[in-house]
């Protein structure tokens, strides 16, 4: 199959909301613990919080040959430290996943943070979705903190 990494703006951000919707649905399937705050995220208040936080976003899409939206990787700058950079959101379509895209997706964000200046590059694993661990260590994202919220 033939894939095409296209570079949208923000402001077509919406393109990827049913397949951020797909990512939020799987994170509430894994989850534990905070089933809830999945259950009451929308897309309208995660890319509310993005854009928030951010100094500047990239958003990659992968398409397929039909032109259709497969996959997506956010990255952002924090807009309160220019040397923080965050892969916020990755995902890639069932069918097409073990294809190297979502590494191709990952070393685009990479190149474009280091050329944007950071020095520290992070991005959050759900608990739950550890099984994306090692696939992360091969691009040299290690866990630093485990970092626990309580539940009302």
């Amino acid at each position: 199959m033939n894939y095409q990494i296209k570079r949208i703006d923000t402001e077509e951000l919406d393109l990827i909301q049913p397949l951020w919707e797909k990512l939020n649905q799987l994170h509430f399937n894994l989850s534990p613990d905070f089933r809830n705050r999945y259950k009451e995220m929308s897309w309208e208040k995660r890319k509310a919080r993005l854009m928030d936080k951010s100094e500047e976003i990239m958003v990659d899409t992968v398409r397929d040959e039909r032109d259709r939206i497969i996959g997506y990787c956010i990255s952002s700058i924090d807009k309160t430290n220019h040397k923080a950079g965050e892969i916020d959101s990755v995902y890639i379509e069932e069918l097409h996943r073990n294809a190297g895209l979502g590494k191709q997706l990952i070393n685009n964000a990479i190149k474009w943070l280091t050329m944007k200046g950071t020095t520290e590059q992070k991005l959050v694993v759900g608990i739950g979705n550890e099984k994306v661990l090692d696939f992360y260590r091969q691009l040299k994202f290690f866990p630093l903190q485990l970092v626990l919220q309580r539940i009302d």
